[in-house]
């Protein structure tokens, strides 16, 4: 478990560390004041890799750079939103601590005309220089640094994409592990009777068997809350023993569910020993969290976030402080 993280020069962060973290961390505070930057500096060093960035580009809806510019792939317009103030002549470093003997560590760097990711950990050290022969490897070695850390991101503009869905689902089920996910479904979704893989106009997706219908629909069309739980869930238990990062959890829930879907997050999330960091704008969603986290006191951690006009600053609560704010009815936003 992630227990402090330490950002230098990334995004909107000249300077930041966080400590005092916990299983589930609730983030909060206004706009523009770095609650998904840190969910992608986490992202980042966790993953170590060139291509992760692509990522963000594509979850920031910036979009893809187009393939002529892998040409050039030292080219600032690729690179340089990463740095603080587009400061690249000053390194990027994200340091993850948690139970090993030492940090995972990112830095990112100028390398000459490129970039140099360099991410070193207890067990495993990786160095990549941004380049055009070195982006299929890059590639192709992330798996083994996604078994190294698990982590899934689900962003605010990355609504459960079919395909997405479709290969954590097909995961889990080559391994016969679906069961969990379709009783914690069924908690929220009684209706549910079952999930299956099917093609749906030539792609794999999630189809779901429900009550009162013959015929098995996409995931999406069942609703967008039972759509986005399904991803949470899958992204749990794809993250293992890892770390799910969600950017506005709230979408796409019925509010008046928000109190169960909590408590079913939270014993899954818990079954599964994957750490989440979730923010959130919606006080509906932070009120109806109560009842688990009364009950679960040392498994959260609200985390508020507030800029000023040259700095950001994270203030973090433990459980019963955050609880007691929350049973007072103070605006914690």
């Amino acid at each position: 478990m992630i227990e402090s993280v330490k950002i230098q020069n990334f995004r909107c962060f000249s300077e930041l560390e966080v400590h005092g973290l916990k299983p589930i961390n609730i983030l909060v505070g206004e706009n523009a004041s770095g609650k998904s930057a840190f969910l992608e500096a986490i992202y980042l060093a966790l993953t170590g890799m060139p291509s992760s960035a692509f990522q963000l580009r594509e979850w920031r809806q910036m979009g893809q750079p187009r393939e002529s510019a892998f040409a050039s792939l030292s080219s600032s317009e690729i690179w340089d939103d990463l740095f603080h103030n587009y400061n690249s002549a000053r390194p990027i470093a994200i340091s993850i601590e948690n139970a090993k003997p030492s940090p995972d560590v990112l830095r990112i760097q100028r390398d000459g005309t490129g970039i140099k990711f360099l991410w070193k950990s207890a067990e495993y050290s990786s160095e990549f220089v941004s380049s055009p022969e070195h982006l299929k490897p890059i590639e192709g070695l992330s798996s083994g640094l996604h078994d190294a850390n698990p982590v899934e991101f689900i962003g605010s503009h990355t609504q459960s994409v079919p395909q997405w869905l479709a290969s954590r689902f097909s995961n889990l089920s080559k391994e016969g592990e679906t069961a969990p996910v379709l009783d914690a479904l069924r908690i929220e979704f009684p209706f549910l009777k079952e999930l299956s893989l099917e093609l749906d106009a030539g792609n794999p997706s999630v189809f779901a068997s429900i009550e009162g219908s013959k015929r098995k629909l996409p995931a999406a069309l069942v609703s967008d809350g039972f759509n986005k739980l399904l991803g949470i869930l899958l992204s749990i238990a794809s993250a293992s023993k890892g770390t799910l990062l969600i950017d506005q959890i709230e979408d796409g829930f019925y509010f008046k569910k928000l109190p169960s879907i909590w408590k079913t997050i939270h014993k899954f999330a818990k079954a599964n020993g994957t750490q989440i960091f979730a923010t959130t704008h919606s006080q509906e969603c932070l009120d109806a969290l109560l009842p688990t986290l009364e009950a679960n006191e040392d498994d959260f951690a609200l985390i508020r976030a507030s800029r000023s006009e040259d700095s950001i600053v994270f203030r973090v609560a433990n459980g019963r402080q955050f609880g007691s704010v929350l049973s007072q009815g103070f605006e914690v936003r």
